[in-house]
């Protein structure tokens, strides 16, 4: 135990230098990771807020799917992240968005002509994400997710901004009793950076609720 504890120290130490050999650079930026089509359409209003924020820097958006390990070692300042599917430990959040899960189905399941769905409805589908370990095929992306849907090989889980616009062989149906998703910005935890804190007040002014972030 002692021994990992130690590991997690040495990670946050070369995390922070990592963090502070790109603020001194010659052309010192914020590094946003995020799922490509991860924003809600949000990103555009978010760079443009920030560039009314003091102490703001550019912002460098690349795209991973495991943002929060990229967070972790110091290769990326924040991250776009996913309330019910991603690891927040050792991070701060500020919410963004909250919507319901929605089932991504092909157009000739059975359950496309239903007008809602429960948790129930799909125990015995193939559903991604699923908790444990996994029997079905993988996607890196969403592109790749929608392709296995659409292939019949399972049906997705995702927030209902991701369903907009959806190809035409797929339908979206709510699952009513699935907890929402919330879109939340991710930095790491009691983070000082004056850069930061002005990526979440804009963040947070582009978002719906439009109100500053929590964060000084």
């Amino acid at each position: 135990m002692l021994a990992r504890e130690a590991r997690h120290s040495l990670d946050a130490v070369d995390a922070a230098a990592r963090r502070t050999r790109r603020a001194g650079a010659d052309d010192p930026h914020l590094v946003l990771a995020m799922k490509a089509g991860g924003d809600a359409g949000l990103l555009p209003a978010i760079l443009a807020a920030c560039e009314y924020e003091p102490c703001s820097l550019p912002v460098r958006v690349i795209f991973q799917t495991d943002r929060g390990r990229l967070l972790r070692d110091g290769r990326a300042d924040a991250a776009l992240l996913y309330s019910l599917a991603d690891d927040l430990s050792g991070l701060d959040t500020e919410p963004l968005l909250t919507e319901p899960l929605m089932a991504v189905l092909p157009a000739t399941h059975p359950f496309a002509v239903r007008a809602s769905l429960c948790m129930a409805d799909l125990r015995d589908e193939n559903v991604h994400p699923r908790r444990g370990p996994s029997t079905g095929p993988e996607a890196r992306s969403l592109t790749e997710l929608l392709q296995l849907v659409a292939l019949g090989q399972t049906v997705a889980l995702v927030p209902r901004f991701v369903t907009t616009p959806l190809r035409h062989d797929l339908v979206s149906v709510q699952v009513t009793d699935a907890q929402p998703v919330t879109l939340l910005l991710a930095w790491p935890a009691h983070s000082t950076s004056p850069a930061i804190a002005a990526l979440a007040r804009a963040a947070r002014a582009a978002s719906p609720g439009g109100e500053p972030a929590r964060i000084t």
